[in-house]
C-alpha cells in the first residue's frame, strides 16, 4: 500500500535514480521506491531535479514543498480527471449547504476535541471568532503561551493540508474552489480535520516539550512531525461508525464531496469524530 512521506532536512536534495526518489541531506542519502509513495511533503528541501519531477508525474506521486509561510505543490494528475466534476464543483447550486456542512463539521470537531479534555466549548458566533476562542482555551489548558500555539499550528497544518490536497486532486476535485474558504477546497478540508490532528498532536506533545521546542532547528520540527504522523496512523471512529486511520478518513471525504456534487441524493456528511 502506498503511504505519504513527510521529510524534514535543511538544505537537502530531491534526485531520481532509476523509478526511486532520492534525498541526499549532507552525508545522509534516502531512496524512496516511487510506487510505494502516493505524497511527498519537503521541508528545508533546496532543490528538485526534472528528473524527480517526471517520475512523480509518470507514478502519480503529488510534490508538496513547505515554504517559510506557504505551501507550493506539484501534481501531475489534474488533467487526467473529469472536467465534468469540476465544472460541477464550480458550477453547484449547492455551494451554501456544502458551506455549512463544513462549518458544522469543524465546530462537532471542536466539540469533539475539547470533549476529551473534559472542557465546556461553545462555539458561538462567525467561525473565526469560534476558531480563536477554541485556541485561547487550548493555549490555557497547555499553559503554553498563544503566540507559540499559533505557530506550532501553522506548521504542522501544512503537512495536513498536503494530506488534504491530495485526497482532493484524487477524488477529481480541483483544489482552487472552495466554499468556506472560496479559493482553496483544500483549507476547507483542513478546517475539518485540524482539531482531530493538528490541536490533538499539540496535547500529545505536552505543556513541557511545547514550551522548549525550537521551530527554527529541523530536529525540533521531525519530533513534531513523529507525534503528528503517529496520530494521522491511528484509527479514529467517526459519528456513523467507520473505524480507520485519520489520514484514510481524509481520502474518504475527498471521495464522498465528489459523489455529492455528482449525485447530490446521497447528501454529504464530512468527517465528524465521534463524541464518547
Amino acid at each position: 500500500m502506498r503511504r505519504s512521506y513527510w521529510i524534514a532536512y535543511n538544505g537537502f536534495n530531491l534526485g531520481r535514480r532509476s523509478r526511486r526518489f532520492v534525498v541526499e541531506a549532507g552525508d545522509r542519502r534516502r531512496e524512496i521506491a516511487s510506487l510505494t509513495a502516493y505524497l511527498l511533503v519537503l521541508d528545508g528541501c533546496r532543490r528538485i531535479s526534472t528528473s524527480a519531477l517526471s517520475l512523480a508525474s509518470e507514478d502519480n506521486v503529488t510534490i508538496a514543498l513547505i515554504l517559510k509561510d506557504r505551501m507550493v505543490w506539484f501534481t501531475g494528475m489534474l488533467q487526467r480527471k473529469h472536467v465534468e466534476l469540476i465544472l460541477t464543483q464550480y458550477s453547484t447550486s449547492r455551494a451554501k449547504e456544502i458551506a455549512s456542512c463544513i462549518r458544522e463539521a469543524f465546530n462537532h470537531n471542536l466539540y469533539a476535541f475539547f470533549s476529551r479534555l473534559n472542557l465546556p466549548f461553545e462555539a458561538e458566533g462567525g467561525l473565526g471568532k469560534v476558531r480563536v476562542n477554541a485556541l485561547k482555551l487550548l493555549s490555557r489548558y497547555l499553559r503554553v503561551d498563544l503566540s507559540l500555539i499559533e505557530s506550532v499550528i501553522q506548521y504542522l497544518s501544512y503537512f495536513i493540508e498536503a494530506e488534504c490536497l491530495d485526497a482532493v486532486v484524487r477524488a477529481g476535485l480541483t483544489p482552487h474552489i472552495g466554499f468556506v474558504n472560496k479559493r482553496s477546497l483544500t483549507r476547507d478540508f483542513l478546517l475539518v480535520f485540524e482539531p482531530s490532528t493538528v490541536w490533538r498532536c499539540l496535547v500529545e506533545v505536552g505543556s513541557d516539550i511545547l514550551s522548549s521546542i525550537d521551530l527554527g532547528s529541523y530536529e525540533g520540527r521531525r519530533l513534531l512531525l513523529k507525534y503528528l504522523r503517529s496520530i494521522v496512523e491511528r484509527s479514529v471512529e467517526d459519528t456513523d461508525g467507520r473505524r480507520m486511520p485519520l489520514f484514510k478518513h481524509i481520502k474518504a471525504a475527498a471521495k464522498g464531496l465528489a459523489s455529492y456534487l455528482m449525485n447530490p441524493a446521497g447528501g454529504f456528511i464530512p468527517f465528524k469524530e465521534a463524541v464518547y
